[in-house]
């Protein structure tokens, strides 16, 4: 295949199945398309053609990371009275609403040493759930006894039952309070093969499971990846390359080993994938993202869900000088070139010194979206990788809702700018998520050329002057009726205020 014809091929990848590149008016540019509905995040520079101050700098007007507000305090963490618990307590974890009970249900790993506690595998599932996502308990059952006994633990392997994530049919509803909540990253509904749970888990290999209530699970349905990769991983829907997707540590080619044709950094994330969730995965996994200079070591694992056409990773650094970890944000349009920011924000960073998450974090398997905000839940623990007495408990992070970062405008009070690339608008009217709390922001409408569309100007734009998740931009004078199908730029002009996404609406 000629140099040309790859090209021609990437480019019409990037501008989606919809032709959008032969628009009339085009020209060469890249043009972005995008749904109606659905968020279009300032992650990146995907949709932005340029940035910059009033002095033209655009290293004065970047994406950041916004922190999320820590719940201080662990919502749960292992009863006295639940003796299989106790060897480490909360392990890694999968957090789903379920609107058919309108409860928070949590399905965590549990660690014992090999046949010292009960005769239990050395992992098992265990359960938990809540009314409000921040209190916690534990219903008992008799699917695995414990010294004859009730337990909370519904699933043990062959020889473990490790790593679980759990998806749902019904992907929203809302808590008993009204307030709404959506699972984010949810398979789709056909994937699950009229079940309303699907579970995916380690026990040596790695399987699917099913369950027509959330609690009694039908284990080993389908074998998946035939080798035993010792962390949490999750799958991914890719609508684009109609195939389902998991990024995990490649042990299939390389191996801590004496072996020189074996060895290796393990310790990094690859892709594999499948247009069959249904099967044995036998690709060859790609390798996406290594550790560089700026790192502390290696990586430990990457959680991963995918919203609003971006692939969220939930990245967790290992730290080897002493064994620390914790997660940093990662993120990619296409689940193969990652992204992160320059500065290595840590998106859940281990606690101060003597807290009871100081010693390494490990994020949920994806966000909850509860009302205007977006929940992460994480286990962590007291103790580093190399130590053995450690406890793990669940935290949460509450993040504004789609902010985990934004444009952040030039921090010395210059008027910022942001333009974006050519869009083919959907339809409807254009809504922003963005904070101008204490400052202002306006929008005005042009085309390819810059030239103002409709009379949609920055001087008749209504500005927003406050902290908004949704905001409605207008004008004083004309709208964005006509525009769908047309080929338009939208130009942020805003001053003492953070842009996070916009959408057509």
């Amino acid at each position: 295949m000629s140099i040309s014809m790859c090209v021609v091929m990437v480019v019409g990848a990037l501008l989606g199945a919809d032709g959008a590149n032969s628009h009339p008016d085009a020209r060469g540019s890249l043009v972005r398309t995008f749904p109606a509905g659905q968020a279009q995040f300032f992650v990146d520079d995907y949709f932005v053609d340029n940035r910059y101050n009033e002095d033209s700098i655009s290293a004065k007007v970047t994406q950041r990371f916004f922190p999320g507000e820590r719940i201080t305090t662990p919502l749960m963490g292992p009863d006295a009275d639940k003796p299989w618990e106790q060897a480490a307590g909360v392990g890694y974890i999968s957090m789903v609403f379920d609107p058919a009970i309108k409860r928070f249900r949590l399905y965590y790993q549990v660690w014992n040493p090999k046949d010292t506690v009960g005769g239990l595998p050395t992992y098992s599932t265990c359960y938990a759930e809540s009314a409000d996502g921040i209190h916690w308990e534990k219903p008992l059952f008799d699917f695995v006894p414990f010294e004859g006994k009730a337990s909370n633990i519904l699933a043990v392997g062959e020889k473990e039952a490790k790593a679980p994530t759990v998806h749902l049919a019904e992907t929203a509803g809302t808590m008993e309070n009204g307030t709404p909540v959506r699972n984010l990253g949810m398979l789709p509904k056909e994937a699950l093969r009229g079940n309303p749970y699907l579970m995916y888990y380690c026990d040596s290999g790695h399987y699917l499971a099913t369950s027509q209530d959330g609690y009694d699970w039908a284990l080993k349905q389908e074998k998946i990846i035939p080798n035993r990769v010792d962390c949490f991983m999750t799958l991914v829907h890719d609508e684009v390359r109609n195939e389902y997707c998991m990024f995990y540590r490649n042990k299939l080619i390389y191996h801590d080993s004496k072996d020189p044709l074996r060895q290796g950094n393990t310790r990094m994330m690859a892709r594999i994938a499948s247009t069959d969730l249904w099967t044995l995965w036998d690709g060859m996994p790609t390798t996406v993202l290594l550790p560089d200079e700026v790192d502390k070591g290696r990586f430990y694992n990457m959680p991963v869900f995918k919203e609003g056409g971006v692939y969220w990773g939930f990245l967790e650094q290992f730290n080897e000088d002493h064994e620390l970890i914790e997660v940093e944000l990662a993120f990619s349009r296409d689940g193969f070139d990652w992204e992160r920011l320059p500065s290595r924000p840590r998106m859940i960073p281990v606690g101060e010194a003597g807290t009871w998450d100081d010693g390494m974090t490990f994020a949920s398997d994806r966000v909850i979206e509860v009302g205007d905000e977006w929940w992460v839940y994480y286990s962590a623990y007291d103790g580093y990788h190399n130590e053995k007495n450690r406890t793990g408990q669940l935290g949460l992070v509450k993040f504004g809702k789609e902010r985990f970062v934004g444009i952040q405008s030039d921090p010395t009070g210059q008027k910022s700018y942001v333009i974006t690339r050519p869009l083919v608008w959907p339809g409807g009217d254009l809504v922003i998520n963005a904070d101008a709390a204490g400052g202002s922001m306006k929008v005005r409408v042009t085309d390819l050329d810059r030239e103002v569309v409709n009379g949609l100007t920055w001087e008749a734009c209504v500005p927003l002057k406050e902290d908004a998740i949704r905001h409605t931009v207008t004008w004083e004078e004309g709208t964005m009726a006509g525009l769908e199908g047309k080929l338009v730029r939208l130009e942020f002009v805003f001053e003492e205020a953070n842009l996070f996404a916009f959408l057509a609406e």
